[in-house]
């Protein structure tokens, strides 16, 4: 992948093929290198619902992506420590849920459950 996306190359890789950062990579991997990807529920976009992910499988998802707290779809439904208010985008909550050790985590109050 060296020669289309290091020393700066990626953005000119991805300026000339006219694609995002993303497709970029599968245009690199599948049409440069002709090596054939493997499709994985386990990653996901900002353009997908994250809203209909089943709540018991978010903590083995590869990536649930950020489109913003203004895309209400992008959003993880979750409860946890945070409020919406404090947390719109439920990273803190997801971050909480993997991490629980840590000290913002640990002042928080623990939740109960996955929604």
């Amino acid at each position: 992948m060296s020669p289309w996306a290091s020393m700066g190359n990626f953005i000119s890789t991805a300026e000339k093929v006219r694609l995002p950062d993303d497709c970029t990579i599968g245009y690199i991997i599948e049409g440069l290198l002709e090596v054939k990807m493997q499709h994985s529920s386990l990653f996901h976009s900002h353009l997908e619902n994250l809203q209909r992910l089943p709540q018991n499988s978010l903590l083995q998802q590869v990536t649930l992506s950020y489109g913003g707290p203004e895309n209400r779809r992008n959003v993880v439904r979750i409860s946890g420590a945070f409020s919406l208010e404090q947390d719109p985008t439920r990273f803190k909550t997801v971050h909480c849920l993997l991490h629980p050790e840590v000290n913002w985590c640990l002042q928080k109050k623990r939740p109960p459950s996955l929604i």
